[in-house]
C-alpha cells in the first residue's frame, strides 16, 4: 500500500507544465496565470469623491457659512473643476475626480436645495476630507496584485483588467479526454435491459472538471475488447495532454485497462490497492509527458478519488498551477 505523501510525490515527478499562451482576458476563466500582474498606477488613480452631494472648502463652514451657491456639476469622467470661491460648492457625483479647491464632501441627504443654493442641513459639523477616497490608499503603482500560479476567476480578470491587462499569459488549457469502458454501459435515453447499467461516471467526471475551469474535455465509451481498447487509446495517447479512465482496472478477465495502455508503452508508476487508482505516464517524443490517471468504475470510489483532489492537483500541475508550481517551465515574471 502507498501513502497519500508518496503517490504526491511520484505524481509529482511525472508532470510537465504546459507551454504559455496570451489570451484576451474574457478567454482566461479557470485558466492558471503564468505572469504576476502589478497594478498600472495608484488606486484609486486620483483623490475620489465617495458620495452624491456637493465638494465644498470646509474652512468656510469653520467659519460659520451654511449656504452655497451653486458654481457648476462635475460627473464621474469630467476633468476637475476648480471652485470660484469659498461661497459656492460644487454639484459632484460619486466616483468624480475631487475638484480643485475642494477638500470635503457633504451628501445629498445632509443638503436643503432652494434655486441654486444650497443649506446644510441644522447642526451638520462638516470636516475636511470627509467621504473622499484618497489617491493610492488601496494600492499604490507597482503593487503585486495577482502571483503567477493562480487559477483565475472573476474577482482575478477583474483586477487584470483594472491593471490595464488586455490580455494576459496563462498556460495553455489542458486537452483532456474521459473515456469510460465496460459492456454493460447504456447512455442515458437509450433503452436498458434489466441487466446493463446507465453510463454515468463519465458525465459526472466531465462535469466536475469543468468546474474547476477545465473546458478543453473530450469523452468516449469503449467496449470490453483489446483490439478496440488499443486501437483507440492509442489515437488519445497522441492526441490529449490527460487521460483519464473510467472502469476496467480491477482483477477481472475483462478488466483490460492496465494490459492495453503497456502495449502501447505506458508505464505504470503506480497502483493504489483497495480503490483500484492506476497513475501512469507516457513519454511522447522526447520531453512530453502525458498525464493518465484510470479509476474504477463504481461510482463513489472515483467520485471521492477527484473530490477529495487526488486528480485535481495533478491536472492543476500540468497546467502550471499550484501543485507543481516551481519547474523550470513555470511562471513568468514581468515587472513592473
Amino acid at each position: 500500500m502507498i501513502s497519500p505523501s508518496e503517490a504526491d510525490r511520484l505524481i509529482g515527478e511525472q508532470l510537465t507544465c504546459l507551454p504559455i499562451e496570451s489570451l484576451p482576458l474574457v478567454q482566461c476563466t479557470g485558466a492558471v496565470l503564468r505572469e504576476n500582474v502589478y497594478a498600472e498606477r495608484d488606486q484609486p488613480p486620483y483623490d475620489r469623491v465617495a458620495m452624491d452631494g456637493i465638494a465644498l472648502d470646509s474652512d468656510a463652514t469653520s467659519r460659520g457659512r451654511r449656504s452655497f451657491a451653486v458654481q457648476a456639476m462635475q460627473a464621474a469622467g469630467d476633468p476637475p473643476l476648480t471652485l470660484r470661491s469659498a461661497e459656492h460648492a460644487i454639484e459632484i457625483m460619486t466616483g468624480a475626480v475631487l475638484p480643485q479647491g475642494c477638500d470635503a464632501i457633504v451628501p445629498v441627504e445632509q443638503l436643503q436645495r432652494d434655486e441654486g443654493q444650497v443649506t446644510l442641513i441644522e447642526g451638520l459639523k462638516v470636516v475636511r476630507g470627509q467621504n473622499i477616497h484618497r489617491r493610492g490608499s488601496d494600492t499604490t503603482q507597482g503593487t503585486l496584485l495577482l502571483q503567477a500560479g493562480m487559477r483565475l476567476g472573476a474577482p482575478e480578470i477583474a483586477v487584470a483588467a483594472g491593471a490595464g491587462m488586455p490580455r494576459i499569459r496563462v498556460s495553455a488549457q489542458p486537452t483532456i479526454i474521459v473515456v469510460s469502458t465496460g459492456n454493460e454501459l447504456i447512455e442515458p435515453g437509450e433503452p436498458i435491459a434489466d441487466h446493463q447499467v446507465r453510463r454515468s461516471n463519465a458525465y459526472g467526471i466531465v462535469t466536475a472538471l469543468r468546474k474547476r475551469g477545465f473546458q478543453r474535455i473530450a469523452d468516449d465509451h469503449l467496449p470490453d475488447e483489446m483490439d478496440i481498447l488499443q486501437r483507440r487509446l492509442r489515437i488519445y495517447l497522441d492526441t490529449h495532454d490527460v487521460l483519464i479512465l473510467s472502469g476496467g482496472v480491477s482483477m477481472g478477465q475483462l478488466d483490460l485497462v492496465p494490459a492495453a495502455l503497456a502495449k502501447l508503452g505506458v508505464r505504470e508508476v503506480f497502483q493504489h490497492e483497495g480503490r483500484n487508482v492506476l497513475a501512469l505516464d507516457y513519454v511522447r517524443g522526447k520531453t512530453l509527458r502525458e498525464k493518465i490517471r484510470a479509476l474504477e468504475g463504481i461510482r463513489l470510489n472515483w467520485f471521492l478519488t477527484i473530490v477529495r483532489a487526488d486528480l485535481y492537483p495533478d491536472i492543476n500541475g500540468v497546467g502550471g498551477g499550484e501543485f507543481n508550481r516551481a519547474t523550470k517551465n513555470g511562471p513568468v515574471d514581468i515587472p513592473p
